[in-house]
């Protein structure tokens, strides 16, 4: 599956392998591989381990290539769970404050998951210290973008390039 957007931000297209992609935990296996389904384009593959007592021990952290997303609307993916499950996918606004969106993704298949700015609210659960919490969603300074499955079992995903479009 292909998308085309008439206009785009590249957030994160995996071009320098992992450079800028982490996770905390060294049982979230990460590396890039291609998938002729998204036009051969490089995708992040995660392996990663049942859910720990750490809140954030399947976390996934990329790093944003650009980091002013004031030119669009909402932010975008294909992602391909091996199995159906909850992906949380969250990001740090120019204010400090963590806004995460929750998605259920169908097992097996490739989706496009669109997240529009209008609908990402803060996060109920965690706000570092010193978060605005009160300010308006400021996207012109996003340091990088984060996901994790939510789901109660181990498991795989393929993750294409996440990118900011109208």
């Amino acid at each position: 599956m292909i998308f085309w957007l008439l206009f785009s931000i590249i957030v994160q297209d995996f071009t320098d392998e992992l450079t800028g992609v982490r996770a905390a935990n060294p049982e979230v296996h990460l590396r890039i591989g291609r998938d002729r389904s998204v036009a051969g384009e490089r995708v992040l593959l995660v392996d990663y381990p049942g859910p720990t007592n750490d809140p954030a021990g399947r976390d996934v952290q990329c790093a944003a290539r650009n980091q002013d997303w004031t030119g669009g609307r909402a932010l975008s993916f294909q992602i391909k769970p091996a199995h159906a499950l909850r992906l949380s996918v969250s990001f740090v606004d120019r204010n400090g404050v963590v806004y995460t969106a929750w998605t259920n993704l169908t097992g097996g298949r490739w989706q496009m998951v669109r997240i529009p700015f209008d609908d990402i609210r803060p996060n109920p659960f965690f706000q570092p210290p010193g978060a605005k919490t009160g300010a308006a969603l400021d996207v012109s300074d996003v340091k990088f973008i984060a996901f994790a499955p939510q789901d109660k079992t181990s498991g795989q995903l393929a993750i294409g390039r996440f990118v900011v479009s109208d």
